[in-house]
């Protein structure tokens, strides 16, 4: 059977299977630290594993769907990781604070996210999970610098090399940058991205909870 978009399709499941082997790791390293926040961290990757895997469908199989099942199948690769990128809020959230401001802070994670989820059922653009995505690891990254001491000051460094290789990442989609005709910029996009993911997974295996 001859795919759509083949190379996308193939970087787009690889990248969902590193996701997916990351997010056992992480839950592994929850399961003997009692880490809440690493354990969140863990179903970030595997919702975005997630994403990654009903994302290679849509492209392996765009020309073969529908309007209307290309449309469905794309919404849930966009919900799957705006979920993704709120768990790791979530996972900041839990490192970053305790008491009351925490549970504020949830709440508003979870508000951010319906939010996120009824914008992107209006709208095929990749932009919008690129912005919600982006927001998350900018908010991430800011609270591991500056709330201190906390959780996240242990990942700050792996945080900060995370996101400059998202945000290259994000650059490339952008830009549409592609050194091949059939090796384009998304496919691209997904190379460069999972050198973020595991970045990003080397500073969730440090995060602790606060306490």
């Amino acid at each position: 059977m001859r795919l759509s978009e083949p190379m996308t399709a193939i970087t787009d499941c690889a990248m969902g299977a590193l996701c997916l082997a990351l997010a056992f790791r992480l839950w592994g390293d929850a399961g003997a630290s009692g880490q809440a926040s690493v354990g969140l961290w863990g179903v970030a990757f595997f919702l975005m594993a997630l994403g990654s895997f009903v994302g290679s469908v849509y492209h392996g199989f765009l020309t073969r769907m529908s309007a209307g099942a290309s449309r469905v199948v794309w919404q849930a690769t966009q919900a799957a990781t705006g979920a993704g990128s709120a768990c790791l809020l979530a996972a900041a959230v839990v490192a970053a604070t305790t008491g009351p401001l925490r549970w504020a802070l949830l709440v508003l994670v979870c508000v951010k996210l319906v939010g996120y989820l009824w914008s992107s059922s209006s709208r095929d653009s990749f932009t919008v999970v690129i912005v919600d995505y982006g927001s998350a690891l900018l908010a991430i990254l800011l609270a591991a610098w500056l709330v201190r001491p906390s959780g996240l000051t242990p990942a700050a460094w792996w945080f900060t090399a995370g996101v400059a290789v998202s945000a290259l990442a994000g650059y490339i989609q952008w830009a549409r940058v592609a050194p091949h005709p059939r090796f384009n910029h998304n496919d691209v996009f997904h190379v460069v991205q999972m050198a973020a993911f595991y970045l990003l997974y080397r500073g969730g295996l440090v995060i602790r909870d606060m306490l």
